[in-house]
């Protein structure tokens, strides 16, 4: 070790570093522990000084200072084994327990971190990519790595955990037609050669082919094979997590943020430290979860990007992604579906599939240029109005109206959807949803309004035998106001059924993608007039209970409000009646479809106050033109910049 490092220690030991001279702990802080839980510290390299431009390099002297806080405020680092021993009821994790890990086996870890971890006694991991050590990167490291030999070395210690990395799926593969590229073990491989798309049994066979690899080269190496996968970039998925258990990793890290739990320990989240003040570092322990999360959000139509030039739909894009970037919003709801006509109906879509058609393979790569800028993606898509190529198979399952009543004048809307009582149908879509969580990276899906049964629906013999099994009877509910309980407990039924239809299409999206959000549009009047669950089969409460968000379509002039300011405080107040105000997105209309207008920006700006003025948190607007710059840039970013939510809760 080299002569600084050593008075370094040496301060520390005694208590004489002058950013530790605190001494006994402070006040009481809060802590977010519950039992079973314990919070993971994700570091990288530990250098003698800061690399600028390099956030993940912690300097000795930060590390120094964090182990100090620690130590001094009643935080109890356990071992991995600890960790497997609570899980099978053999032990209790301390209260306030912590992981701390090291990812890449920087000499760092090897020359500084072990000896001063080993005086305090805390346990650490270690995250060894293999092909990193065989062959080192020759550039693109903060500091070189360990020889085999040192990792040997530090692994004889029973506080040092080495854990795999990968071989070598720390890196990036291109994912799509365009180029992008992405994490290895998050997106499937696109060969630019074939054209051809890597199936998910391709997928599986490659992920195994590394993990077992890994296996054999620790084998050789070290003498021993870890248990413990560190997920490159934090990626991971529920295909990943199956070939991982069968390669015999017990415990999956990630770099979500948040607190750990023993019983899920396939998908641990970890707190990534940088290189920032120790305040900050407390700040993230004490709070793991203190992220902002208030939603500034634009709904965007890819058929107004469309073009058959590729080059000229890029640079669409760009002129797109630049408006969003200076926006500043930290969300986009994107369109994953082709409508160019605007009747709802669907029957292409942006990205590769084996269901529909593929009017451009843009929506990945349009994704892919949002996420790079921080920018959330919810992909935007339909649950029912599909046709699918085949005629036959749309006619035998579309949603059947009752007839012969002039009592209904409604108007409605998507008027090929196919029946949710279809299990057909459910895994047709299922697949459609699985290809898009697959072929893209998506931070959540947006549910489209097409997932609505009118009172004059379904009446498919599907429909109808699953009503007699579920409600007992023959149900053949009459007209309007003939017989209202049954006319309720026929839209609660259908409300359930809808739900569990986009429950089917979310696990299919969160087998690939698990922390994916999931947001459903719900119609405004369904908040003030709660007895027209009867009339489209959605209900605000229960969206509550089974979705992450609920984005209510609060659209004045659509609904034909007189008084735009009273109505939109009325609908947050009933969303704080029903404790919804955390989980409701209120998207705005920027055009006037019924006049064909664009509405002064002004005047959105104004509603959108009047949201949060009235308690509301999450915004959103629809619809967004780049070109004609409407909604205007210059007035909107005064409440769409994403920024923390301005008033005390």
């Amino acid at each position: 070790m080299r002569k600084l490092q050593k008075i370094l220690l040496t301060l520390i030991l005694i208590g004489l570093f002058p950013a530790l001279a605190a001494g006994a702990p402070a006040k009481a802080t809060p802590t977010p522990f519950k039992p079973g839980q314990f919070l993971v510290l994700s570091y990288h390299a530990v250098a003698l000084q800061g690399i600028p431009g390099d956030r993940y390099t912690v300097t000795q002297g930060q590390f120094a200072e964090q182990m100090d806080y620690l130590n001094t405020h009643g935080y109890h680092p356990v071992s991995i084994q600890h960790i497997l021993d609570a899980k099978a009821g053999r032990k209790q994790l301390p209260e306030k327990a912590l992981l701390i890990t090291f990812d890449d086996a920087y000499y760092s870890y090897y020359d500084f971190v072990v000896p001063l971890l080993k005086e305090y006694g805390f346990p650490s991991v270690l995250a060894v990519v293999g092909s990193f050590i065989e062959n080192p990167p020759v550039e693109g490291l903060p500091e070189k790595l360990m020889t085999w030999q040192q990792i040997r070395e530090v692994a004889e210690s029973p506080l040092v955990e080495v854990a795999s990395h990968s071989y070598n799926l720390h890196t990036a593969i291109q994912y799509n037609a365009i180029g992008n590229v992405g994490p290895a073990v998050n997106v499937r491989l696109y060969n630019p050669k074939t054209e051809h798309y890597e199936a998910e049994s391709e997928y599986r066979a490659r992920l195994k082919a590394d993990f077992e690899r890994q296996n054999e080269l620790f084998e050789a190496r070290a003498g021993f094979t870890p248990r413990i996968m560190v997920w490159p970039f934090g990626k991971h998925n529920t295909i990943s997590r199956e070939v991982a258990t069968s390669a015999g990793y017990q415990m999956g890290l990630t770099l979500e943020w948040g607190m750990a739990d023993v019983k899920a320990l396939a998908q641990t989240p970890r707190v990534m430290v940088e290189s920032t003040p120790v305040k900050d570092f407390i700040e993230n322990i004490l709070y793991p979860d203190h992220k902002s999360n208030v939603v500034r959000a634009v709904q965007v139509d890819l058929d107004l990007l469309y073009d058959e030039s590729f080059d000229r739909m890029d640079r669409k894009l760009g002129k797109l992604v630049d408006r969003l970037v200076a926006m500043k919003v930290n969300r986009v709801y994107l369109q994953a579906f082709a409508d160019p006509d605007g009747d709802g109906n669907v029957d292409e879509v942006y990205f590769y599939n084996r269901q529909l058609p593929v009017r451009s393979d843009f929506f990945s790569h349009a994704a892919h240029q949002l996420m790079i800028r921080d920018i959330e993606v919810y992909a935007w898509m339909p649950s029912l109005s599909l046709i699918f190529p085949d005629s036959a198979f749309n006619e035998r399952f579309r949603v059947t109206q009752k007839t012969g009543s002039d009592s209904d004048d409604r108007e409605t809307w998507y008027d090929e959807r196919l029946t949710p009582f279809s299990s057909e149908v459910k895994e047709r879509v299922r697949m459609l949803y699985d290809d898009l969580a697959a072929y893209s990276q998506i931070d959540g899906i947006l549910f489209q309004d097409d997932a609505y049964l009118t009172d004059r629906e379904d009446y498919h013999p599907l429909a109808l035998a699953a009503y007699k099994t579920a409600l007992g009877e023959t149900f053949q509910p009459k007209d309007d106001g003939e017989d209202a309980v049954a006319a309720k407990k026929w839209g609660e039924y259908k409300t359930q059924v809808l739900i569990d239809h986009t429950k089917g299409l979310i696990q299919a999206v969160k087998r690939i993608r698990p922390e994916a959000g999931v947001a459903r549009n719900i119609y405004a009047s369904l908040l003030t007039e709660p007895q027209s669950e009867a009339w489209f089969a959605q209900n605000y409460r229960a969206f509550l209970n089974n979705y992450d968000e609920v984005v209510v379509m609060a659209y004045p002039q659509l609904e034909n409000v007189n008084k735009p300011s009273k109505w939109l405080s009325q609908l947050v107040a009933i969303a704080k009646s029903e404790n919804g105000l955390e989980k409701t997105v209120f998207k705005l209309q920027a055009y006037d479809w019924k006049r064909e207008r664009w509405l002064s920006s002004k005047n959105l700006l104004n509603e959108m106050r009047d949201v949060l003025a009235a308690g509301g948190i999450h915004l959103a607007y629809y619809p967004d033109n780049v070109d004609k710059n409407r909604p205007e840039l210059s007035i909107i970013r005064l409440e769409m910049s994403r920024q923390d939510f301005p008033f005390e809760r």
